[in-house]
């Protein structure tokens, strides 16, 4: 006796499989772009190195250097500043050039994101006015966001903003 079973294709599976895989894809896709976003919105503190001024924030208002560089022959127009790696106890040395004048102190990094910087030895010659900006000495709050340092002075109206150098 031969029996022969026939299978009759059920529609409901081919459905059931297609929206399984869906469901998966989708859930891949949302956790890949969730990682995504918070490792752009990561937050450090890692002062170490050598950082060139991009910006300031007066206020509310974006201060840059001018598009024609008045001063490609000195540090290429540019604030540079090198953090040394800090001590045990938070403290390092800090330097860089202020478009055409040399500055060095050091800084205490005082709790995560507070930062105090001083005494700071320079000297104020022939620099172009949207350096004024550049203040360092005192007492700031900092962080580093996508790669750029963010020191805040003047209570947060006041923001200098570094890309690594």
């Amino acid at each position: 006796m031969n029996k022969s079973v026939i299978l009759k294709k059920n529609p409901n599976m081919k459905t059931y499989y297609s929206l399984r895989t869906a469901i998966f894809f989708t859930a891949v896709l949302l956790l890949f772009v969730n990682c995504t976003n918070e490792d752009n919105n990561e937050i450090s503190y890692d002062l170490t190195g050598n950082w060139r001024v991009v910006y300031f924030m007066d206020g509310d208002e974006k201060v840059t250097k001018a598009e024609a560089n008045t001063w490609p022959d000195v540090n290429n127009g540019d604030i540079t500043t090198n953090f040394t790696e800090p001590d045990s106890d938070g403290q390092g040395t800090i330097s860089g050039i202020t478009v055409t004048n040399a500055f060095n102190g050091s800084y205490t990094i005082e709790d995560q994101g507070e930062l105090f910087i001083g005494p700071v030895a320079t000297t104020f010659i022939n620099e172009p006015e949207w350096t004024a900006l550049f203040r360092l000495g005192g007492n700031h709050n900092y962080e580093i966001r996508n790669a750029t340092l963010f020191i805040y002075y003047n209570n947060g109206n006041n923001t200098i903003a570094f890309e690594r150098n």
